[in-house]
């Protein structure tokens, strides 16, 4: 890691609430894999392999989007806790980021080595977050015969959330609505326009969430249901399961 991501990092670290710093540190049992691997069709069948040792199933297209579904926050994560707390972005292109990765294929977090520079950050960040998510959605497509677009619905929720996430870390939820909207409109088609909605806590306090655009496909495993976000519950019934989830 340069000196300038290493200082970078120190900064958005000071800038968040401790209890949502892990995402930025490897964990325990992990290894540090270069990001690139993505693009390498034998790693990601190999990836997708172990995914189905974790949920029963060796349909491609529901292992490779369950995959993206977690992969895709992931890998945009020092990127936008950096832009969000301080302005300036570590770097979300391939080479510069190393994987937290478990031996079942799961990731815990990202290493980003380098900071992003040249010009707007944000429309830095927007150009330099496209690429990343091209290259990878092309791979993933690739290795399960699959159509690029509900890969793009999910990046879009992998970019709304994190934001959310990054925002409520630093104390400022609503900086995430702000930033979203031009972030993704920067990054072009085919991203939907990032959505949001606010549900009543058990304390009565609105709190805000991203209103998701994509599925991951996790009831298609077996044994698995419908996660409580999930586009194709009824509303009704989403907001009830959110509401339940949310701290009190």
């Amino acid at each position: 890691m340069s000196t300038h991501a290493n200082h970078l990092l120190t900064r958005t670290l000071d800038g968040m609430s401790p209890t949502e710093r892990a995402r930025l540190f490897p964990a325990e049992n992990c290894e540090l894999v270069p990001a690139s691997l993505v693009e390498d069709p034998d790693w990601m069948a190999e990836q997708l392999r172990l995914r189905g040792r974790i949920w029963g199933t060796d349909d491609a297209r529901v292992l490779a989007t369950l995959w993206w579904f977690s992969t895709s926050s992931r890998l945009i994560t020092p990127s936008i806790a950096s832009f969000v707390v301080t302005g300036e972005v570590l770097s979300p292109s391939l080479e510069d980021l190393w994987l937290h990765r478990h031996p079942d294929s799961r990731l815990s977090g990202v290493t980003s080595v380098k900071v992003l520079t040249g010009g707007p950050a944000l429309e830095s960040l927007a150009e330099a977050l496209r690429q990343t998510l091209e290259r990878s959605i092309a791979s993933v497509a690739a290795t399960a015969r699959m159509r690029h677009r509900p890969l793009w619905a999910i990046a879009t929720d992998a970019v709304a959330g994190c934001l959310l996430w990054a925002a409520r870390a630093r104390g400022e939820p609503e900086r995430a609505t702000a930033l979203a909207e031009p972030l993704v409109a920067a990054m072009g088609a085919p991203m939907p326009a990032p959505r949001y909605t606010e549900i009543d806590s058990p304390s009565g306090t609105p709190r805000l969430f991203t209103k998701r655009t994509s599925c991951c496909l996790l009831y298609r495993a077996p044994g698995e249901d419908k996660c409580s976000s999930c586009p194709g519950r009824p509303p009704e019934q989403r907001h009830a399961l959110l509401r339940e989830n949310s701290p009190h």
